[in-house]
């Protein structure tokens, strides 16, 4: 009673351990006493022992997985019985003796279980036919009828037969027909117990029974296994004497478990070139199935299969079958049906797109026409945006081809392509508009004419400009710095060779990019600048060569110069940077004007729009620098330039910017590269020395001892500069007094880190002026160092 209480209180996972413990434990006892008894050469009890073993499997308490535990462990224990059968026969026994001496058993599970055990042998001693012995035992097995046990027995006689099957070139028989025979014959069987499992106990226990079939359906499939193995058949027996059979088991089963596993398993196990010569069979036979079976996710795997295979196998494609046409006819069969979800037709269609792709990818027209259909199912769906399976679909609808042709402007001219990304919400525009922009790239696929550029960059629109009806865009700046990145490099793949074409291009983009709001313009504008600029210079070399086109190079700066504009309000630093770029292109094109106008503009930024002293400093020093480049500009509008970066350059903020400022815009008063037209070059040492000493009493004043005294090092080695290159107007005088400036506070210093830096640099200006000295320079002779 105890006991029997106990037994009621374990969990059902734990009754199941509990069992096949119990039934482990007897297993291993009775197969220790069969080998004991069989090394001691008494037959007679080690048959009984191994029977008692084998009795364990007669169990109907264990489910499906532990079964089969027991059962691997079992067939374990019988390859010692098998090898003790097969030292008999080589010691000169008769195998056909055995044979019926195991038939004596009391029980048919481990009868047949022994029976097989001996038949294995029996075959390899030849002394009988290997098809008719394999023909007695699957006939033999017909004597279990319990779906668990007969299954598990079958596939011990399929397992014991594997390497004893009639084929071409086996020792037990050349009829591959012989080999078929057995295979479907334990096929068949195999099939029908495992369907019945279905059929019994009550209703509440289906889903447990369905998940116990599941678990059992490799034992069925193994025969499918072991005939795809079978060298002696080629792709016209698969075709006449084996798929028929097979088919016509599935669909007599009419079990929708049994129907989807086998027909998937006949996808997966036989060779491609055996598929491409029965599609027809294969796919009618898909209607007679079950209503619940998925023959969505049946067609999609054979086609996903054959697509794969004719990328990888062109040349063994048969030219003789029409592989879309068929694929196609069932497909639009399916589809129109109206019992599939739209998610599942939309499927279908990626599957025949991807198949079409594979064997003919020059048939771009059947892909379009495909396309049609999916807009035609999701123009009847009547949502405006899917969502879910659906929305999945249709994004690998657009993704495929992209992915298969690797031309994503050759699918992008497809009449029926671009107009699907409507139905799909913005995430997942951004993700096929994403693959597109990628893989141009990948390809460095130029983008050639107006008309390409602004087909792609509509189908692209979701990474180009906030669409409204999608609301706000939720990227944050990580995100977004990605994106945009890839928007401004694809930028670079807008070239035409023709100058005229090219700047269509460019005024083309700029109206896309032009709405993409200040997130979005800071990088995309600054690439279009900088090919306006390419264009440039490209025209002003046809126009010497005398091949101009209809663009004339003041029309591209105009455009250059609205476009900078343009990025302004959102990146003004930017936008000066690319104004004194562009100057410099035009100082190059020799369009001195348009290097003024575009110098002008920048000064009218830095006045409106920047205020942080940094960035003054910074764009001061840049001014400068460009400045002293447009060596095309007129003197008078370069002196007038270069007066107002020096205005700038003396209103920073910090005294020490100033200074460097100041010293750094002297350099734009000695430029050798600036020309009256008289030959006098732009050369004003009075200027020059009004800067310098202007730096000076700035530096005079900075409060930080170390900041004057290294600003008085740095202004001498102007003050050095400017006297070797010949300015008159700076003499020994102002030289001696900055050495003996420097010598005073260096002096007062106080010994750290600081004062060795600052000593090192003017040791460095005091070597220089002795090495003149002593190379005799006269210019240096008055100098006391």
């Amino acid at each position: 009673a105890d006991l029997a209480m106990a037994e009621q209180q374990l969990t059902p996972e734990e009754q199941q351990a509990r069992w096949l413990e119990e039934g482990k434990a007897v297993v291993k006892q009775q197969a220790f006493l069969m080998k004991r008894a069989l090394d001691n050469t008494n037959l007679r009890d080690g048959l009984k022992y191994g029977s008692n073993m084998l009795c364990e499997l007669r169990t109907g308490l264990l489910s499906p997985k532990n079964f089969y535990e027991l059962y691997i462990m079992v067939a374990d224990e019988m390859r010692h019985l098998e090898q003790y059968f097969l030292e008999e026969w080589k010691r000169g026994r008769r195998m056909v003796e055995l044979y019926e001496l195991v038939q004596h058993a009391g029980n048919i599970v481990p009868r047949l279980f022994l029976l097989i055990t001996v038949g294995s042998v029996y075959i390899r001693s030849k002394e009988a036919p290997a098809r008719d012995i394999l023909k007695d035992l699957v006939e033999m097995c017909r004597g279990v009828q319990h779906p668990m046990r007969g299954l598990f027995l079958r596939n011990y006689l399929l397992q014991c037969a594997r390497d004893k099957l009639p084929d071409i070139g086996s020792e037990f028989g050349s009829d591959v027909g012989d080999g078929i025979d057995f295979l479907m014959h334990n096929f068949a069987e195999m099939n029908k117990l495992w369907v019945r499992m279905q059929h019994q106990g009550p209703v509440r226990d289906r889903e447990r029974r369905e998940r116990e079939r599941l678990d059992l359906r490799i034992l069925v499939g193994t025969n499918l296994v072991r005939l795809s193995n079978l060298e002696g058949i080629d792709a016209e027996m698969y075709k006449t004497q084996v798929l028929p059979r097979i088919l016509e088991q599935v669909v007599s089963c009419k079990d929708q478990i049994a129907q989807q596993y086998l027909m998937e398993v006949i996808i997966q196990v036989f060779p491609d070139e055996f598929h491409l010569r029965t599609l027809e069979e294969f796919l009618a036979t898909c209607p007679q199935l079950q209503s619940g079976v998925d023959v969505k996710a049946i067609l999609v795997a054979l086609m996903n299969r054959l697509a794969a295979f004719a990328k990888a196998e062109p040349a063994q494609v048969p030219s003789d079958v029409d592989m879309l046409a068929i694929f196609h006819s069932h497909v639009a069969k399916m589809t129109g049906s109206n019992t599939l979800e739209l998610a599942a037709s939309l499927d279908l269609q990626v599957a025949l797109v991807n198949f079409a792709l594979g064997f003919a990818p020059d048939r771009l027209d059947f892909v379009d026409q495909t396309l049609a259909v999916c807009a035609e199912l999701l123009q009847a769906n009547g949502e405006s945006r899917l969502q879910g399976p659906a929305k999945h679909s249709t994004v690998q609808l657009l993704k495929t081809p992209l992915l298969s042709n690797g031309q994503p402007l050759t699918i992008l001219a497809l009449p029926h392509y671009a107009g699907l990304m409507i139905y799909l919400p913005l995430e997942s525009r951004s993700e096929v508009a994403t693959l597109a922009v990628r893989m141009l790239l990948s390809n460095k696929t130029p983008v050639p004419t107006p008309e390409q550029v602004d087909s792609l960059l509509n189908f692209i629109q979701p990474l180009v400009k906030d669409v409204e009806e999608d609301g706000p865009n939720e990227l944050d700046e990580e995100e977004m710095d990605a994106e945009q990145n890839l928007i401004a490099a694809l930028i670079h793949n807008f070239r035409s060779d023709d100058t005229d074409t090219q700047y269509a291009i460019l005024v083309g983009s700029r109206k896309h990019f032009g709405q993409g709001g200040p997130r979005r313009i800071k990088y995309t504008l600054v690439p279009v600048v900088f090919r306006a600029l390419q264009l440039a210079e490209k025209i002003r070399k046809e126009e010497e060569g005398e091949r101009a086109g209809t663009v004339s190079i003041k029309k591209v700066f105009g455009f250059t110069l609205e476009t900078i504009k343009g990025l302004a309000s959102a990146e003004p630093v930017m936008a000066l940077r690319l104004f004194l770029q562009a100057s410099l292109i035009a100082n190059k094109c020799g369009e001195d004007k348009i290097a003024y106008e575009l110098v002008s503009q920048a000064f009218i930024l830095y006045e409106d729009e920047v205020s942080d002293s940094k960035v003054q400093m910074e764009l001061v020093l840049e001014a400068a620098g460009t400045l002293f480049r447009l060596d095309r500009l007129d003197p008078e509008d370069y002196d007038t330039l270069v007066t107002n970066t020096t205005k700038h350059a003396a209103r920073l903020l910090k005294k020490p910017d100033q200074c460097r400022a100041v010293y750094t815009c002297s350099h734009l008063f000695w430029n050798a590269g600036v020309k009256y037209e008289d030959g006098r070059t732009f050369q004003d040492g009075k200027r020059v020395l009004d800067c310098l000493q202007r730096s000076l009493k700035i530096a005079d004043v900075c409060m930080q001892s170390s900041n004057n005294v290294n600003l008085f090092i740095e202004i001498l080695d102007r003050y050095l500069y400017y006297y070797e290159a010949g300015n008159e107007k700076v003499t020994v005088k102002y030289i001696q007094g900055l050495l003996d400036l420097v010598n005073e506070h260096l002096s007062t210093m106080e010994a750290g880190q600081e004062l060795d830096a600052l000593r090192g640099h003017y040791q460095s200006t005091l070597a220089h002026i002795r090495r003149k000295k002593t190379a005799g320079d006269e210019k240096f002779a008055e100098l006391s160092v």
